[in-house]
């Protein structure tokens, strides 16, 4: 047994902070895996059940300080933000330093001509660094007491050493003298004090719009979370004996299993449950994407955070508070938040160095500029190449694209299980179906019933209602229908019932054994009855169909045979359609008899087909499949399809579909609808696009630009990028990584494929 523990990290600002991060808690005894999320600053550990964890040790250790996710919620520290944009006052704290900045701009224009100029450019610079940096030294120096380094320690070390260039400056300049630097490599006092103000100023702006892109990006959980209704009308029973009820408002977490709650037209829905009474129209486009209303009617299912947009309506609560659906779908989208994706190992592994190798190349650039000019450049040089490195762009590059794709996919019907999941599905080439529930519509009926010679319809339909009884299977809930459609009583409550995972249900009933199932399965149970041409000619006839024929025996007698006939979902030609268009495969794998498939799979265009599969043999085709070379998709919705889903590459379980279906599979589907596969495959692709740019952009500029602030450029001309412009540069690769991941919020499937 395992368990999860996730916490809020504060003072973690780049990918090398999550690099030491994630290597500390995986020290700590038990622990199996830690994966830590820049972009929500929420680390997650996998550890032994029984292990105790002392994480806030080992995170104070290396200067990091560990909050509950709860008490981060209630402080208000969402996404570890260092500064917020929202309000006066924060916004007045983070702009106040531009009005010093500009004094100090005025004073370097005038030097000339303005007595002690340097003076008072060092009194204003003095002002910013003691109210504007003190977030990056004291982050520092808690860094390099633990022997650690991160993004603060080239911010501080670039800020601190322009400066105290500027002031040795200042104290070692002639304010009488007409000789003043004019040489562009060659900087005084104003320039060194100007670069160290406008690197504080860029950095917190910077970080300040990263910050607020990043809760852009995470947003989803919230909107999804608002969709909750703060209030439900309950019914409970009433002391007064002229009404046997009355309506009580109340607070949704204060609904328990078993109320009836009222709901009016134009209301949201509190909690999940089963209609009682009244037909409605409800909207549940925020769980399945699917615009259009959806009627409720007695024994239905509706969804707390769905609006019921026409008539009043009463049911019954099934889920409140976390087990409904609502807060399911959002801590399995925050679960998958903060999972990585494997293309993130590279920038991982080149952050994990990241700094040191900054910091290396920072001292090579000081000493080649003091060997070929003057003590001024080499000084300007070097606080450029500390300040305009940028290891967060690479920490951002990934986990700020899954943010946003996870939430996106929620708000289409598709919850990816973790980055690996959605990385995994953009690769598809093959996907295979389960037939019932998933390219049908799930909801069968029998629409033939056939005894054989010496059995009454009455009988068989008994005999095949009472061992369905105990099933929630469609085709047991569908004989089930039918007895009470014919009004046929139901036998005594079978003993020692077993189901058989696509195959049939098997009990005993006043001392005889009652089978129904396929016939293969039937057979291998009850050899003894292989014999008459009825149930193979029942079979053949049936399968031309379309149907799926269930067989019903007791003792040792055949009592005949049902025809279930389940209908092609209205969508499932579109679905196939469209994921030809993306140029992936389609197959169907069913248990059914394969004229029953061959008629499915023609009208849907399908060529590869296989029929009468037992649940393992499904697992089995699945890897036939990958052993070719190719990424295979499986989607299904029933205990018997749970094997083929743990072999795929990628396991698509539709959320009508048995729990355990949901727990082997990568991708769960809360609609219906399975034109929501090719829908996650293009999100999937595009979000691995996405991340592609990010990581291209968050390389190609440090191999850049580094470089270009070490002055390499210098030998065709007087060519220098100014610490100033250096850190506008920095502040802007973060943010500019995030807002590319920002455009995944804007995405919407084609709906034309």
């Amino acid at each position: 047994m395992t368990q999860t523990v996730r916490f809020q990290i504060e003072g973690m600002h780049c990918a090398a902070c999550v690099t030491r991060i994630e290597a500390a808690l995986r020290t700590l005894p038990g622990v199996t895996e830690a994966v830590v999320n820049l972009a929500s600053n929420e680390a997650r550990i996998v550890c032994n059940a029984e292990a105790i964890l002392d994480y806030t040790a080992a995170l104070h250790a290396i200067g990091y300080q560990a909050v509950s996710i709860e008490a981060a919620a209630r402080r208000g520290r969402n996404l570890g933000s260092v500064i917020s944009l929202t309000g006066s006052k924060q916004l007045f704290d983070l702009l106040w330093p531009i009005g010093p900045t500009l004094f100090i701009a005025l004073l370097l224009e005038f030097e000339n001509s303005i007595t002690h100029a340097s003076w008072g450019m060092l009194a204003l610079a003095s002002v910013v660094m003691i109210g504007a940096s003190r977030e990056f030294f004291v982050t520092a120096a808690k860094a390099l007491r633990h022997r650690t380094l991160n993004m603060d320690v080239l911010v501080a070390t670039g800020v601190g050493t322009a400066f105290l260039a500027g002031t040795w400056s200042a104290f070692s300049s002639d304010e009488h003298s007409d000789h003043r630097p004019t040489d562009l490599n060659t900087l005084g006092c104003g320039s060194h004090l100007m670069a160290a103000v406008l690197i504080i100023i860029f950095v917190r702006i910077g970080r300040s719009l990263e910050a607020h892109a990043r809760r852009k990006a995470s947003d989803a959980i919230g909107r999804l979370l608002d969709l909750q209704a703060p209030i439900a009308h309950v019914l409970r029973a009433s002391t007064d004996l002229l009404c046997s009820e009355t309506e009580v408002e109340l607070s949704v977490d204060q609904v328990i299993v078993g109320d009836t709650v009222l709901v009016r037209a134009g209301e949201r829905i509190p909690v999940d449950g089963i209609v009682l009474a009244g037909v409605t129209d409800v909207d549940e486009s925020s769980f399945t994407g699917e615009s259009l209303p959806v009627r409720k009617q007695p024994n239905d299912r509706v969804l707390g955070g769905s609006v019921n947009q026409s008539g009043s309506f009463r049911f019954r609560a099934e889920h409140v508070g976390d087990e409904m659906a609502l807060r399911r779908i959002a801590a399995l989208v925050s679960d998958a938040q903060g999972t990585k994706a494997p293309i993130a190992r590279l920038a991982d592994r080149v952050a994990g160095v990241f700094v040191p190798i900054v910091l290396a190349i920072a001292s090579v650039t000081f000493f080649v500029w003091l060997n070929r000019s003057d003590l001024n450049t080499a000084i300007t040089r070097t606080v450029a190449v500390l300040v305009v490195a940028c290891p967060c762009a690479l920490g951002l590059a990934t986990p700020t694209a899954i943010l946003v794709a996870m939430g996106k996919g929620a708000e289409l019907g598709v919850l990816f299980k973790d980055g690996a999941a959605l990385e995994q599905t953009a690769a598809l080439q093959i996907v295979l179906f389960d037939k019932t529930g998933t390219l049908t519509e799930g909801r069968p009926e029998i629409v033939e019933a056939t005894p054989t010679d010496d059995v009454s319809r009455t009988e068989l339909i008994r005999a095949a209602a009472t061992i369905a009884g105990g099933s929630n299977h469609p085709l047991a809930r569908a004989v089930v229908m039918l007895a009470n459609k014919e009004s046929v009583a139901f036998g005594p409550t079978p003993e020692n019932m077993v189901a058989e995972p696509g195959l049939g249900l098997r009990g005993t009933v006043d001392g005889e054994v009652v089978l129904l199932g396929n016939w293969r399965w039937i057979v291998s149970q009850a050899a003894h009855l292989i014999a008459t041409g009825e149930s193979s000619e029942s079979r053949d006839r049936q399968a031309a169909l379309g149907r799926t024929p269930i067989f019903v025996t007791r003792g040792d007698r055949l009592l005949g045979s049902l025809a279930a006939e389940d209908r092609l979902r209205s969508t499932a030609a579109d679905t196939t359609l469209a994921l030809r268009h993306l140029q992936i495969a389609t197959g169907i794998v069913s248990g059914d008899r394969l004229a029953v498939v061959k008629s499915v799979a023609h009208k849907l265009g399908i060529s590869l087909i296989e029929a009468e599969r037992l649940p393992i043999e499904k697992a089995e085709v699945v890897r036939s499949l990958q052993a070719t070379g190719r990424k295979v998709a499986m989607i299904g919705d029933g205990v018997n399809d749970a094997p083929a889903l743990a072999a795929a590459d990628v396991g698509f379980a539709i959320g009508i579909g048995a729990d355990i279906a949901i727990e082997a599979a990568d991708v769960t589907l809360v609609s219906n609808d399975p034109r929501a596969v090719p829908h996650a495959i293009e999100l999937a692709r595009r979000t691995l696009s996405i991340i592609r740019q990010n990581l291209f952009f968050a390389f190609a500029y440090n191999v850049i630009s580094i470089p270009l602030a070490a002055g390499l450029l210098s030998a065709f001309g007087p060519i220098m990028l100014p610490p100033g412009f250096a850190a506008a540069a920095m502040s802007a690769s973060s943010v500019l990584v995030v807002t590319n991941s920002l455009r995944l919020r804007r995405f919407k499937p084609n709906m034309s494929l």
